[in-house]
């Protein structure tokens, strides 16, 4: 018999592949079509007045934000990228300066010791493993993300959205009760708001 877990993992290395899958070409296609997805939300209140919006540095597949960056660089909107303290999720400024280390997991983080809280942040952009249209999320396992933002409220800041590639539509995901809930998930095509 097949664990609730387990179904979680099978789908995971799934829809990984999926994602891995997609030629250099499909990826930036789908970062363009992203950024004009983004920007069709401009008219939503909590985005156009965001600050500080926390994104992270494609890895596996995932969809790339790199063009949402150069965006709100444009826009003198500070940007920042998740940084692992222990098992929570910090966040420090993203530059064209940033000077790099690798992480446990072999991806960059900024070096620096100024670091902020989720909860300074106006906005951040998570990526997902799986998405449905219920607002069900699937990340990478670690549960940094759920940790660090376990105790906010879906009425406070930050807003949450997940970013995807359409092809990581599933019908159904399993959902835990650590899950943290998303406010959107986007993709380059789709507005799902949770």
């Amino acid at each position: 018999m097949t664990s609730h877990l387990d179904s979680r993992q099978t789908l995971r290395r799934q829809l990984r592949q999926v994602r891995r899958s997609l030629s250099p070409e499909q990826q930036l296609s789908a970062a363009k079509a992203l950024l004009n997805c983004f920007q069709e939300q401009l008219s939503n209140p909590q985005i156009v007045d965001a600050k500080r919006i926390a994104l992270y540095l494609s890895n596996d597949g995932e969809i790339s934000p790199h063009l949402l960056c150069e965006y709100f660089w444009q826009q003198n909107i500070q940007t920042y990228l998740p940084v692992i303290q222990g098992k929570q999720l910090t966040f420090a400024l993203y530059s064209a300066d940033t000077i790099w280390q690798e992480n446990v997991y072999g991806i960059n983080e900024p070096i620096t010791t100024n670091y902020l809280s989720g909860s300074e942040l106006d906005i951040v952009l998570l990526p997902l493993v799986g998405f449905d249209s219920e607002g069900g999320r699937l990340g990478m396992g670690g549960g940094f993300y759920d940790r660090t933002f376990a105790n906010k409220r879906t009425d406070e800041a930050p807003l949450l959205i997940g970013l995807a590639h359409d092809c990581q539509h599933v019908n159904s995901l399993p959902v835990e009760g650590w899950d943290v809930p998303l406010q959107a998930i986007l993709t380059p095509t789709h507005v799902i708001p949770v």
